[in-house]
């Protein structure tokens, strides 16, 4: 393991991945870090509907092992760990719970923290009625009523991953969001006579021991929903909180960026949806990754070009 990596990519998911393979296939040593394992909340989706170029039968996991073969065909090594800190440097320091890293050239890939429905309820019914995976639990909940409240691609995919498992699926999202579904994943949605997509916001949680209803607040009426599952994606934001203020971000709290994905810090990068701006798609993850990784590629051998010119 290198003293110094010219590359450390931060976040192994579609993005990460795919950014350390292109840096890697450049000939630039690459150090990719997550803090769980490669994939993300890739691992856990179903069948994919947004990536045209892999087969119709494609799921999460399959598309997580092809990345994570290219990327370590390509030199790319593996860690695991929590980052705490990005320190500003030179190099960079990436600072986790068991090691520091040193590198010329940071990838920010992490993507959004888990949803937040923003209710007092939320913490009693997480985990016995509040979910963030519907392929981990969505089969706890066959036959049943669910609900999936939030909006962007990824509550599109939650609803979709749950209409082939569960008895009827409502996906309660903002009322630009539900315009937005007549396009899109809303045509692949439309076509299921068991989805039904409502504009407003959950309001309540209700039950005893576990989950039993929501109260959807819409244009200031409340009604009561039974539902035995709420797979939350809303009030996802930007997983920022180890760069400690170093990039500068919109208001959404997703990381400000140039053509090149270049953030503030000229020797960090982002890419995927933790970039501001991003259509929150698998398809546009990758292409971020391959962006990033190539800008990386070109920024560091032209640093060296100008290191032997000056020799």
């Amino acid at each position: 393991m290198p003293e110094c990596w010219d590359v450390v990519v931060i976040g192994a998911g579609p993005a990460g991945l795919t950014a350390a393979q292109v840096a890697g296939a450049s000939g630039l040593s690459c150090l990719c870090i997550d803090r769980l394992g490669p994939g993300g909340e890739l691992i856990n989706l179903g069948l994919l509907h947004d990536c045209p170029d892999l087969p119709p039968d494609t799921t999460g996991a399959d598309l997580v092992t092809r990345l994570m073969d290219a990327a370590t065909a390509a030199g790319v090594e593996l860690a695991f760990g929590e980052v705490r800190e990005l320190q500003r440097g030179e190099p960079r320091r990436i600072v986790t719970d068991d090691e520091t890293y040193q590198a010329r050239t940071v990838i920010v890939a992490t993507g959004l923290t888990p949803g937040r429905l923003g209710v007092p309820e939320e913490e009693r019914f997480d985990g016995v009625g509040l979910s963030h995976c519907a392929s981990c639990d969505g089969p706890l909940y066959k036959g049943e009523n669910v609900v999936v409240a939030g909006a962007g691609e990824w509550a599109a995919q939650e609803a979709l991953d749950l209409a082939a498992l569960a008895g009827h699926v409502t996906l309660i999202c903002p009322e630009h969001e539900a315009a937005r579904l007549s396009s899109g994943r809303g045509r692949q949605l439309a076509g299921l006579t068991n989805v039904t997509v409502i504009p407003g916001r959950i309001a309540s949680l209700e039950g005893a021991e576990g989950l039993e209803a929501v109260v959807i607040e819409r244009a200031a009426i409340q009604e009561r929903h039974p539902t035995r599952a709420v797979f939350v994606q809303s009030n996802r934001r930007a997983a920022l909180d180890f760069t400690r203020g170093l990039l500068a971000v919109e208001a959404d709290g997703r990381a400000c960026v140039d053509g090149d994905l270049c953030t503030s810090d000229e020797q960090a990068y982002a890419a995927g949806d933790v970039r501001a701006g991003a259509p929150e798609r698998i398809a546009s993850a990758i292409a971020d990754g391959r962006r990033a990784g190539l800008a990386v590629a070109r920024l560091l051998r032209g640093r060296d070009g100008e290191q032997q010119g000056g020799r």
